[in-house]
């Protein structure tokens, strides 16, 4: 009986996207493909203008990973703040702040404000 192979091999052209692309413990899907895959080892001196890339079969992400689309990371949303332009050039400081973390703001303006914290939060 033969033991299925989950791994693989394949060339890319050398050049700055690929170089960049290309990187150990990188995660990717294939087109058309499920099957996750993840960059174990390149080699990009054994033979010029060429990389070669060796990966494995790795865990999908289901919560992160946009399968269907084959895309890595696609289902994370990209954070927006809640802040106008206006107030993101008045107010300096962080919009999002974890527990117990220090956060300090400063006001770029020349009237005074009030400033206040919804009492339902400790501060």
């Amino acid at each position: 009986m033969d033991t299925p192979n989950y791994s693989l091999s394949f060339l890319v052209p050398k050049n700055k996207s690929t170089l960049k692309y290309f990187k150990r413990y990188t995660k990717f899907y294939l087109q058309d493909d499920t099957t996750c895959w993840r960059i174990e080892a390149t080699d990009w001196i054994t033979t010029p203008g060429v990389i070669e890339v060796y990966a494995n079969e790795y865990y999908a992400n289901k919560d992160e990973d946009d399968i269907k689309n084959g895309v890595v990371g696609g289902l994370i949303a990209e954070i927006q703040s809640p802040n106008t332009l206006e107030e993101e050039s008045m107010i300096r400081g962080e919009t999002f702040i974890k527990v117990k973390q220090t956060a300090e703001y400063r006001f770029n303006g020349n009237t005074p404000g009030n400033w206040s914290v919804d009492k339902k939060y400790p501060v």
